[in-house]
Protein backbone atom coordinates (compact mmCIF):
# COMPACT_ATOMS: atom_id res chain seq x y z
CA UNK A 1 0.00 0.00 0.00
CA UNK A 2 1.72 3.55 -0.86
CA UNK A 3 2.23 5.91 1.34
CA UNK A 4 0.03 9.25 0.78
CA UNK A 5 0.96 12.78 1.81
CA UNK A 6 -0.44 13.36 5.13
CA UNK A 7 -1.21 17.40 4.64
CA UNK A 8 -4.06 18.48 2.93
CA UNK A 9 -1.92 20.70 -0.14
CA UNK A 10 -3.24 23.55 -2.18
CA UNK A 11 -4.88 22.41 -5.46
CA UNK A 12 -3.60 25.91 -6.98
CA UNK A 13 -1.42 29.21 -5.76
CA UNK A 14 -3.23 31.65 -3.57
CA UNK A 15 -5.14 34.18 -5.42
CA UNK A 16 -4.97 37.99 -4.57
CA UNK A 17 -7.99 37.63 -2.69
CA UNK A 18 -7.17 34.62 -0.85
CA UNK A 19 -3.36 36.61 0.26
CA UNK A 20 -5.58 39.51 1.31
CA UNK A 21 -8.04 37.37 3.65
CA UNK A 22 -5.50 35.22 4.98
CA UNK A 23 -3.05 38.69 6.04
CA UNK A 24 -6.24 40.24 7.07
CA UNK A 25 -6.95 37.06 9.37
CA UNK A 26 -3.47 36.70 10.63
CA UNK A 27 -3.35 40.97 11.47
CA UNK A 28 -6.50 39.81 13.62
CA UNK A 29 -4.71 37.05 15.19
CA UNK A 30 -1.62 39.24 16.23
CA UNK A 31 -4.10 42.22 17.39
CA UNK A 32 -5.52 39.40 19.68
CA UNK A 33 -3.34 37.54 20.91
CA UNK A 34 -1.97 40.67 23.23
CA UNK A 35 -5.00 42.02 24.66
CA UNK A 36 -7.26 38.47 24.49
CA UNK A 37 -10.11 40.02 23.18
CA UNK A 38 -11.88 40.86 19.48
CA UNK A 39 -11.10 37.10 18.02
CA UNK A 40 -11.07 37.95 14.53
CA UNK A 41 -13.03 36.52 11.47
CA UNK A 42 -11.60 33.74 9.95
CA UNK A 43 -13.95 32.78 7.13
CA UNK A 44 -13.57 31.67 3.61
CA UNK A 45 -10.33 30.51 3.94
CA UNK A 46 -8.26 28.21 1.95
CA UNK A 47 -9.30 24.36 2.45
CA UNK A 48 -5.63 23.25 3.11
CA UNK A 49 -3.24 22.23 6.07
CA UNK A 50 -2.17 25.83 7.49
CA UNK A 51 1.12 26.33 8.90
CA UNK A 52 2.29 29.23 10.81
CA UNK A 53 5.18 30.39 12.08
CA UNK A 54 5.92 33.12 14.51
CA UNK A 55 9.75 35.20 14.62
CA UNK A 56 10.48 37.60 16.72
CA UNK A 57 13.23 40.35 15.71
CA UNK A 58 13.62 37.63 12.49
CA UNK A 59 14.35 35.17 14.94
CA UNK A 60 12.06 31.92 14.82
CA UNK A 61 9.89 31.05 18.02
CA UNK A 62 7.51 28.63 17.22
CA UNK A 63 6.29 26.91 14.38
CA UNK A 64 2.60 24.44 14.55
CA UNK A 65 0.43 23.13 11.74
CA UNK A 66 -2.63 21.39 12.09
CA UNK A 67 -5.47 19.12 9.62
CA UNK A 68 -8.33 19.34 12.48
CA UNK A 69 -11.35 21.60 11.57
CA UNK A 70 -12.59 23.71 9.25
CA UNK A 71 -10.19 25.89 7.21
CA UNK A 72 -10.70 28.79 9.81
CA UNK A 73 -10.29 26.21 12.80
CA UNK A 74 -7.26 25.07 11.36
CA UNK A 75 -5.54 28.80 11.10
CA UNK A 76 -6.71 29.44 14.87
CA UNK A 77 -5.39 26.17 16.00
CA UNK A 78 -2.33 26.16 14.60
CA UNK A 79 -2.05 30.00 15.59
CA UNK A 80 -2.61 29.40 18.96
CA UNK A 81 -0.21 25.88 19.26
CA UNK A 82 2.45 28.36 17.67
CA UNK A 83 2.21 30.52 20.73
CA UNK A 84 2.82 27.89 23.42
CA UNK A 85 5.69 26.56 21.27
CA UNK A 86 8.48 25.99 23.50
CA UNK A 87 11.30 24.30 21.40
CA UNK A 88 12.91 27.84 20.16
CA UNK A 89 13.46 29.18 23.92
CA UNK A 90 10.16 31.52 23.60
CA UNK A 91 9.77 34.88 23.89
CA UNK A 92 10.93 37.44 26.49
CA UNK A 93 8.47 39.32 28.53
CA UNK A 94 6.85 42.38 26.60
CA UNK A 95 7.65 40.91 23.06
CA UNK A 96 4.62 40.12 21.53
CA UNK A 97 3.46 43.22 19.92
CA UNK A 98 6.32 42.75 17.73
CA UNK A 99 5.74 39.11 16.33
CA UNK A 100 5.68 38.64 12.55
CA UNK A 101 3.38 35.72 11.85
CA UNK A 102 3.50 33.73 8.54
CA UNK A 103 1.23 31.05 7.35
CA UNK A 104 2.65 28.48 4.68
CA UNK A 105 0.33 26.03 2.60
CA UNK A 106 2.09 23.30 0.96
CA UNK A 107 1.26 22.49 -2.40
CA UNK A 108 3.23 20.52 -5.56
CA UNK A 109 3.80 17.28 -3.12
CA UNK A 110 5.45 14.70 -4.89
CA UNK A 111 7.85 11.36 -3.37
CA UNK A 112 11.10 11.05 -3.59
CA UNK A 113 13.18 8.19 -3.72
CA UNK A 114 16.27 8.83 -0.27
CA UNK A 115 18.44 7.65 -3.01
CA UNK A 116 18.04 10.35 -5.47
CA UNK A 117 16.82 13.54 -2.94
CA UNK A 118 20.06 15.19 -2.51
CA UNK A 119 20.16 15.36 -6.14
CA UNK A 120 16.59 16.32 -6.56
CA UNK A 121 16.08 18.54 -3.86
CA UNK A 122 15.79 22.38 -4.46
CA UNK A 123 16.94 23.98 -1.05
CA UNK A 124 14.94 27.34 -0.78
CA UNK A 125 11.88 26.14 -2.65
CA UNK A 126 11.07 22.62 -1.18
CA UNK A 127 10.41 21.63 1.87
CA UNK A 128 10.93 17.52 3.34
CA UNK A 129 8.59 15.67 4.71
CA UNK A 130 9.25 11.85 5.98
CA UNK A 131 6.74 9.41 7.28
CA UNK A 132 7.87 5.96 8.43
CA UNK A 133 6.82 3.07 10.50
CA UNK A 134 8.12 4.65 13.79
CA UNK A 135 8.78 8.07 12.94
CA UNK A 136 7.55 11.04 11.35
CA UNK A 137 8.99 14.58 10.75
CA UNK A 138 8.90 17.80 8.31
CA UNK A 139 10.62 21.03 7.65
CA UNK A 140 9.39 23.64 6.00
CA UNK A 141 11.58 25.55 3.27
CA UNK A 142 11.81 28.46 5.33
CA UNK A 143 14.82 26.13 7.60
CA UNK A 144 16.84 26.07 4.85
CA UNK A 145 16.66 29.30 4.03
CA UNK A 146 16.93 30.73 7.76
CA UNK A 147 20.11 28.39 8.17
CA UNK A 148 21.62 28.31 5.07
CA UNK A 149 21.40 25.10 4.34
CA UNK A 150 22.70 23.01 1.18
CA UNK A 151 20.84 19.55 -0.12
CA UNK A 152 22.60 17.18 1.96
CA UNK A 153 22.72 19.33 5.38
CA UNK A 154 18.57 19.51 5.12
CA UNK A 155 18.09 15.91 4.51
CA UNK A 156 20.37 15.49 7.60
CA UNK A 157 17.78 17.88 9.77
CA UNK A 158 15.41 16.07 8.90
CA UNK A 159 17.16 12.94 10.13
CA UNK A 160 17.47 14.42 13.29
CA UNK A 161 14.31 15.57 13.73
CA UNK A 162 12.90 12.69 12.87
CA UNK A 163 14.58 10.26 15.31
CA UNK A 164 15.32 8.26 12.13
CA UNK A 165 18.87 8.09 10.01
CA UNK A 166 18.75 8.21 6.54
CA UNK A 167 20.24 5.11 5.57
CA UNK A 168 16.81 3.51 7.51
CA UNK A 169 14.36 6.00 5.75
CA UNK A 170 11.41 3.51 3.31
CA UNK A 171 11.40 4.37 -0.18
CA UNK A 172 8.06 5.39 -0.33
CA UNK A 173 8.23 7.78 3.01
CA UNK A 174 9.89 10.76 2.02
CA UNK A 175 8.47 13.97 0.21
CA UNK A 176 8.79 17.24 -1.20
CA UNK A 177 6.53 20.13 -1.63
CA UNK A 178 6.35 23.92 -2.08
CA UNK A 179 4.77 26.29 0.15
CA UNK A 180 2.55 29.69 -0.60
CA UNK A 181 3.45 31.88 1.95
CA UNK A 182 1.32 35.11 3.62
CA UNK A 183 3.07 37.39 6.18
CA UNK A 184 0.88 39.54 8.53
CA UNK A 185 3.31 42.16 10.04
CA UNK A 186 1.91 44.57 13.65
CA UNK A 187 0.50 47.60 12.10
CA UNK A 188 0.97 48.63 8.75
CA UNK A 189 1.49 46.06 6.36
CA UNK A 190 3.93 46.62 3.04
CA UNK A 191 2.31 46.05 -0.20
CA UNK A 192 3.25 43.15 -2.03
CA UNK A 193 5.64 44.06 -4.97
CA UNK A 194 4.50 46.21 -8.01
CA UNK A 195 7.31 46.40 -10.52
CA UNK A 196 10.15 43.97 -9.95
CA UNK A 197 12.55 46.36 -11.10
CA UNK A 198 11.47 49.38 -9.83
CA UNK A 199 10.90 47.79 -6.21
CA UNK A 200 15.05 46.67 -7.14
CA UNK A 201 15.95 49.94 -7.94
CA UNK A 202 14.09 51.33 -4.62
CA UNK A 203 16.11 48.93 -2.82
CA UNK A 204 19.63 49.71 -4.48
CA UNK A 205 19.22 53.47 -4.17
CA UNK A 206 18.09 53.62 -0.35
CA UNK A 207 21.43 52.08 -0.16
CA UNK A 208 23.38 55.59 -1.04
CA UNK A 209 23.45 57.73 1.78
CA UNK A 210 25.06 61.05 2.45
CA UNK A 211 28.18 59.72 3.08
CA UNK A 212 29.16 57.05 0.99
CA UNK A 213 27.38 53.35 0.17
CA UNK A 214 25.91 50.65 2.39
CA UNK A 215 27.25 47.56 1.05
CA UNK A 216 25.16 44.96 2.26
CA UNK A 217 23.73 43.40 5.37
CA UNK A 218 22.18 40.16 6.94
CA UNK A 219 18.11 40.19 6.00
CA UNK A 220 17.63 38.86 9.52
CA UNK A 221 19.51 41.14 11.69
CA UNK A 222 20.93 44.23 10.01
CA UNK A 223 24.16 43.26 10.57
CA UNK A 224 26.86 44.08 7.79
CA UNK A 225 30.16 44.35 6.33
CA UNK A 226 31.48 47.62 5.94
CA UNK A 227 34.54 46.95 3.53
CA UNK A 228 34.24 43.68 1.72
CA UNK A 229 36.62 42.72 -1.47
CA UNK A 230 36.11 45.18 -4.41
CA UNK A 231 33.72 47.35 -2.34
CA UNK A 232 34.48 49.91 -5.41
CA UNK A 233 34.10 47.78 -8.30
CA UNK A 234 30.36 46.74 -6.83
CA UNK A 235 29.72 50.07 -5.88
CA UNK A 236 30.63 50.91 -9.61
CA UNK A 237 27.95 47.74 -10.81
CA UNK A 238 25.11 49.60 -8.45
CA UNK A 239 26.19 53.30 -9.94
CA UNK A 240 25.45 51.21 -13.59
CA UNK A 241 22.60 49.83 -12.24
CA UNK A 242 21.06 52.86 -10.92
CA UNK A 243 21.80 55.03 -14.04
CA UNK A 244 19.45 52.29 -16.00
CA UNK A 245 16.37 53.52 -14.08
CA UNK A 246 15.11 57.18 -14.63
CA UNK A 247 13.61 57.17 -11.37
CA UNK A 248 17.21 56.43 -9.61
CA UNK A 249 19.21 59.07 -11.27
CA UNK A 250 19.55 61.09 -8.18
CA UNK A 251 20.83 58.54 -6.00
CA UNK A 252 23.34 57.55 -8.99
CA UNK A 253 24.72 60.61 -9.46
CA UNK A 254 25.87 60.80 -5.78
CA UNK A 255 26.95 56.93 -5.75
CA UNK A 256 29.14 58.05 -9.01
CA UNK A 257 30.54 60.68 -7.32
CA UNK A 258 31.38 59.00 -3.88
CA UNK A 259 33.23 56.63 -6.37
CA UNK A 260 34.87 58.93 -8.61
CA UNK A 261 36.45 60.78 -5.51
CA UNK A 262 37.26 57.68 -3.61
CA UNK A 263 39.51 56.25 -6.74
CA UNK A 264 40.85 59.63 -7.41
CA UNK A 265 41.69 59.38 -3.36
CA UNK A 266 43.19 55.85 -3.79
CA UNK A 267 44.87 55.93 -6.74
CA UNK A 268 46.82 58.85 -5.52
CA UNK A 269 48.00 56.62 -2.60
CA UNK A 270 45.32 57.21 0.30
CA UNK A 271 45.66 53.92 2.28
CA UNK A 272 42.40 55.05 3.92
CA UNK A 273 40.82 53.80 0.59
CA UNK A 274 40.66 50.08 0.78
CA UNK A 275 41.48 49.46 -2.98
CA UNK A 276 42.84 45.83 -3.91
CA UNK A 277 46.13 45.54 -3.58
CA UNK A 278 45.96 42.59 -6.41
CA UNK A 279 46.98 43.87 -9.35
CA UNK A 280 43.81 42.00 -11.19
CA UNK A 281 41.37 42.79 -9.01
CA UNK A 282 42.62 46.54 -9.10
CA UNK A 283 42.43 46.50 -13.07
CA UNK A 284 38.75 44.74 -12.36
CA UNK A 285 37.78 47.32 -9.62
CA UNK A 286 38.93 50.56 -12.55
CA UNK A 287 37.11 48.34 -15.59
CA UNK A 288 33.93 48.18 -13.67
CA UNK A 289 34.06 51.58 -12.86
CA UNK A 290 34.42 52.92 -16.47
CA UNK A 291 32.02 51.22 -17.23
CA UNK A 292 30.04 53.02 -15.45
CA UNK A 293 30.84 56.29 -16.76
CA UNK A 294 33.93 57.27 -14.24
CA UNK A 295 37.10 58.40 -15.94
CA UNK A 296 39.73 56.01 -15.74
CA UNK A 297 40.67 54.72 -18.52
CA UNK A 298 44.23 55.98 -18.56
CA UNK A 299 45.78 53.98 -15.41
CA UNK A 300 43.25 50.97 -17.11
CA UNK A 301 45.27 50.76 -20.22
CA UNK A 302 48.40 51.01 -17.82
CA UNK A 303 47.59 47.95 -15.89
CA UNK A 304 46.68 46.56 -19.15
CA UNK A 305 49.72 45.90 -20.42
CA UNK A 306 50.77 43.94 -16.42
CA UNK A 307 52.22 40.13 -17.19
CA UNK A 308 49.89 39.28 -14.14
CA UNK A 309 46.51 40.11 -15.52
CA UNK A 310 47.40 37.33 -18.60
CA UNK A 311 46.50 35.19 -15.66
CA UNK A 312 43.17 35.83 -14.26
CA UNK A 313 40.92 35.89 -17.73
CA UNK A 314 38.33 36.86 -15.47
CA UNK A 315 39.52 40.49 -14.53
CA UNK A 316 40.89 40.86 -17.82
CA UNK A 317 37.79 40.14 -19.94
CA UNK A 318 36.33 42.68 -17.88
CA UNK A 319 39.76 45.37 -18.99
CA UNK A 320 38.77 44.35 -22.70
CA UNK A 321 35.20 45.21 -22.36
CA UNK A 322 35.82 48.75 -20.98
CA UNK A 323 38.67 49.19 -23.27
CA UNK A 324 37.66 47.61 -26.37
CA UNK A 325 39.93 48.31 -28.88
CA UNK A 326 42.37 49.56 -26.92
CA UNK A 327 43.14 46.50 -24.94
CA UNK A 328 46.25 44.60 -26.26
CA UNK A 329 45.73 41.73 -28.09
CA UNK A 330 47.43 39.36 -26.47
CA UNK A 331 45.25 40.15 -23.45
CA UNK A 332 42.01 39.48 -25.28
CA UNK A 333 43.70 36.18 -26.77
CA UNK A 334 43.99 35.11 -22.85
CA UNK A 335 40.32 35.17 -22.38
CA UNK A 336 39.44 33.59 -25.68
CA UNK A 337 41.85 31.05 -25.06
CA UNK A 338 40.53 30.69 -21.24
CA UNK A 339 36.76 29.49 -22.94
CA UNK A 340 38.43 26.00 -23.11
CA UNK A 341 38.63 25.29 -19.87
CA UNK A 342 35.55 27.50 -18.79
CA UNK A 343 32.63 28.16 -20.98
CA UNK A 344 31.10 30.48 -17.88
CA UNK A 345 32.75 33.49 -19.28
CA UNK A 346 30.06 36.13 -19.58
CA UNK A 347 32.63 38.73 -19.40
CA UNK A 348 34.18 37.31 -22.47
CA UNK A 349 31.19 37.68 -23.96
CA UNK A 350 31.05 41.29 -23.47
CA UNK A 351 34.80 41.79 -24.10
CA UNK A 352 34.16 40.09 -27.43
CA UNK A 353 31.09 42.53 -27.99
CA UNK A 354 33.78 45.49 -27.03
CA UNK A 355 35.76 43.66 -30.34
CA UNK A 356 32.94 42.87 -32.43
CA UNK A 357 34.70 39.91 -32.54
CA UNK A 358 31.67 37.96 -34.47
CA UNK A 359 32.88 34.00 -34.20
CA UNK A 360 33.81 34.51 -30.41
CA UNK A 361 30.73 36.16 -29.66
CA UNK A 362 29.15 32.74 -31.27
CA UNK A 363 30.82 30.91 -29.04
CA UNK A 364 31.09 32.19 -25.88
CA UNK A 365 27.05 32.81 -26.15
CA UNK A 366 26.73 29.50 -26.87
CA UNK A 367 29.13 28.62 -23.88
CA UNK A 368 26.93 30.48 -21.37
CA UNK A 369 23.22 29.19 -22.78
CA UNK A 370 24.70 25.52 -21.63
CA UNK A 371 25.36 26.85 -18.33
CA UNK A 372 21.83 27.51 -17.28
CA UNK A 373 19.90 24.78 -16.24
CA UNK A 374 16.99 23.46 -18.48
CA UNK A 375 15.22 21.16 -15.68
CA UNK A 376 14.92 21.20 -12.04
CA UNK A 377 15.97 21.82 -9.14
CA UNK A 378 17.50 25.14 -9.35
CA UNK A 379 15.84 25.41 -12.81
CA UNK A 380 16.89 28.69 -14.61
CA UNK A 381 19.82 28.76 -12.49
CA UNK A 382 23.47 28.55 -12.91
CA UNK A 383 24.45 26.80 -10.18
CA UNK A 384 23.79 25.73 -7.30
CA UNK A 385 27.15 27.18 -6.87
CA UNK A 386 27.07 30.53 -4.51
CA UNK A 387 26.70 33.19 -5.34
CA UNK A 388 24.21 31.33 -7.64
CA UNK A 389 22.20 34.26 -8.36
CA UNK A 390 25.03 37.00 -9.27
CA UNK A 391 25.72 34.15 -11.32
CA UNK A 392 22.58 33.94 -13.07
CA UNK A 393 22.10 37.37 -13.66
CA UNK A 394 25.95 37.62 -15.62
CA UNK A 395 24.47 35.50 -18.00
CA UNK A 396 21.62 37.54 -18.77
CA UNK A 397 23.12 40.83 -19.03
CA UNK A 398 25.90 39.27 -21.26
CA UNK A 399 23.60 37.16 -23.40
CA UNK A 400 20.31 39.21 -24.05
CA UNK A 401 21.74 41.14 -26.20
CA UNK A 402 23.22 38.77 -28.82
CA UNK A 403 20.54 36.48 -28.67
CA UNK A 404 20.64 34.62 -31.77
CA UNK A 405 19.66 30.78 -31.45
CA UNK A 406 16.26 29.39 -29.85
CA UNK A 407 18.60 27.69 -27.33
CA UNK A 408 20.04 31.26 -26.44
CA UNK A 409 16.23 32.70 -26.24
CA UNK A 410 15.64 29.62 -23.80
CA UNK A 411 18.68 30.46 -21.73
CA UNK A 412 17.53 33.69 -21.29
CA UNK A 413 13.91 33.48 -20.55
CA UNK A 414 14.60 30.36 -17.85
CA UNK A 415 17.47 32.61 -15.98
CA UNK A 416 15.05 35.75 -15.73
CA UNK A 417 12.54 33.67 -14.48
CA UNK A 418 14.46 31.63 -12.24
CA UNK A 419 15.49 35.79 -10.87
CA UNK A 420 12.46 36.73 -10.30
CA UNK A 421 11.76 33.91 -8.15
CA UNK A 422 14.24 34.43 -5.86
CA UNK A 423 13.66 38.48 -4.89
CA UNK A 424 12.39 39.21 -1.87
CA UNK A 425 9.22 40.83 -0.66
CA UNK A 426 8.58 42.60 2.68
CA UNK A 427 5.16 41.15 1.71
CA UNK A 428 5.64 37.74 1.74
CA UNK A 429 9.51 37.89 3.88
CA UNK A 430 8.66 36.91 7.87
CA UNK A 431 12.54 36.49 8.73
CA UNK A 432 13.69 40.24 8.92
CA UNK A 433 12.33 42.95 11.70
CA UNK A 434 12.07 45.32 8.88
CA UNK A 435 10.54 44.76 5.49
CA UNK A 436 12.11 47.65 3.62
CA UNK A 437 15.36 46.19 4.42
CA UNK A 438 14.77 43.16 2.22
CA UNK A 439 11.82 44.16 -0.21
CA UNK A 440 13.12 44.57 -3.99
CA UNK A 441 16.63 42.40 -2.96
CA UNK A 442 17.99 39.76 -4.15
CA UNK A 443 19.92 37.37 -1.67
CA UNK A 444 23.23 36.19 -2.86
CA UNK A 445 21.55 32.20 -2.83
CA UNK A 446 18.42 31.15 -2.63
CA UNK A 447 19.44 29.80 0.74
CA UNK A 448 22.16 32.65 1.90
CA UNK A 449 20.57 35.49 2.55
CA UNK A 450 23.30 38.09 3.14
CA UNK A 451 21.80 41.28 0.69
CA UNK A 452 24.54 43.09 -1.53
CA UNK A 453 24.35 45.65 -3.61
CA UNK A 454 26.11 44.25 -6.63
CA UNK A 455 24.15 41.06 -6.61
CA UNK A 456 20.52 42.80 -6.85
CA UNK A 457 22.38 45.32 -9.65
CA UNK A 458 23.32 42.74 -11.98
CA UNK A 459 19.41 40.88 -11.53
CA UNK A 460 18.14 44.38 -11.76
CA UNK A 461 20.54 45.03 -15.49
CA UNK A 462 19.66 41.45 -16.06
CA UNK A 463 15.52 42.09 -15.42
CA UNK A 464 15.39 45.56 -17.14
CA UNK A 465 14.02 46.40 -20.26
CA UNK A 466 16.92 46.58 -23.06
Amino acid sequence: MSVEFPLRALPSPLVAEQRASLRAALTGLLAWQLELVRWPELAELPDATPIVSLYLDGRLVGCSGTTEGAPGSRLARAFVQTLGDQRFGGMPENARARLVAQVSYPHSPRQLRPTDAAQELEVGTHGLLLIAPDAQGSLLPDVAREHGLAAEAFLDALAEKAGLPRDAWPDDGLFVFETERVVARPGENPPELDDPVAAAARWLAARVTDTGVEFGFDASNGEGIREPPMLHGRVAILVRALFSQRAARGAAVRAKRWLEQELVRGLAGDRSVALPDSLPLLAGTLALASLAGVDCDDRLAELARAPELRAAPWYAAEVVTALGRRAPDDLYATCVAALGDDPFAPWTLSAARARADEPVIARAAAGIAACVRRTPPHLGGVGPTIPEIARTAAVVEALAPVVRTPDEHAAVTLARQFLLRQQLSGATYAMTPDPAWVSGAFPISPIVHFLQIDVTAHALLALAPR
